[in-house]
């Protein structure tokens, strides 16, 4: 379907309408304050229900990629047994994975008071800082979640080591986007050898090369940080097998598995100032699409 085609559906003009009133009724009627916003704020009156997957990230969803999967309300959900939703919003940069969210069992950025970062005061801000912008819009994106795996490709690219089911990713979405290349890579060269990851990938036509060559994914997503001439590349300096280590306290570290001070603080460092970057550059592409379609629509 055709972009034009596309935005005559009642989906499209559905989600239109929706974030017309968002930026009404949430916004003060400024569009620009979407740039800064934390749907953390969006998720304190409407129960539980993840960031990147309340109702107006779905419409939001919509406007900027829903031509590209046919995306409607409708197909946009949680991970169940049953398939019943093809894809779902998911976040980029995590926080819990490196650092730690809170929660009843755990303080918050435990992972990273293990290796004293709350006691430098510098760090410790950034860490701050970073709670507060990993669930502005730039941090979301829609992806085909069809998978065997629980929480669907969202679940197995989130995986901390290697299962029966699948390799560990731990979240680094710059990792996620080489996968689904050599993937891409394989479907070009017939070549069905996949990885456990890649079968996963394999449930969802919208990842083969086909449908969607990665190329394609820098421009049309904003993804400009994660990609070097044309391709994905590493956007964080550490060697991925490394992205596996176990975070605990010193005392419990034995062996080559875990995480010493200095290594996991130099990482923690690069992946603030690398994931703040990706998502400030985001927020402020999505924000102008958005606009564009306000305006081309005479919405507001």
């Amino acid at each position: 379907m055709t972009r034009e085609q596309y935005e005559k559906t009642k989906d499209y003009t559905d989600a239109l309408e929706l974030f017309r009133n968002f930026v009404e009724e949430i916004l003060a009627g400024d569009v620009e304050g979407l740039r800064t916003y934390c749907f953390d704020e969006l998720s304190k009156f409407i129960g539980d229900i993840d960031p990147d997957m309340t109702l107006i990230m779905k419409a939001i969803y919509i406007i900027v990629w829903g031509e590209i999967y046919d995306l409607r309300f409708e197909n946009m959900g949680p991970w169940n047994m049953e398939g019943t939703y093809a894809f779902r919003g998911d976040t980029m940069n995590s926080f819990g994975s490196l650092i730690g969210k809170t929660s009843k069992e755990n303080d918050f950025a435990y992972r990273a008071k293990l290796f004293g970062a709350d006691k430098d005061l510098e760090l410790w801000s950034k860490i701050k800082e970073f709670e507060k912008t990993y669930h502005w819009v730039g941090n979301f994106i829609i992806i085909p979640n069809r998978s065997t795996i629980k929480y669907g490709i969202n679940g197995a690219r989130a995986f901390y080591y290697n299962t029966n089911d699948c390799e560990g990713m731990r979240d680094y979405f710059d990792w996620f986007l080489l996968a689904i290349k050599k993937y891409q890579d394989k479907i070009k060269a017939d070549d069905n050898h996949f990885t456990k990851f890649e079968m996963q990938l394999n449930r969802n036509q919208e990842y083969d090369p086909a449908f969607l060559e990665i190329n394609k994914w820098e421009k049309r997503f904003f993804l400009e940080d994660y990609f070097e001439n044309g391709q994905p590349k590493l956007l964080f300096c550490t060697p991925l097998k490394r992205r596996l280590l176990i975070t605990a306290e010193s005392q419990d570290r034995k062996g080559e598995s875990y995480y010493q001070d200095q290594e996991y603080l130099n990482i923690l460092r690069d992946y603030l100032l690398k994931a703040t970057n990706v998502i400030k550059y985001r927020s402020n592409k999505i924000v102008d699409f958005l606009k564009k379609e306000l305006q081309k629509n005479k919405a507001i």
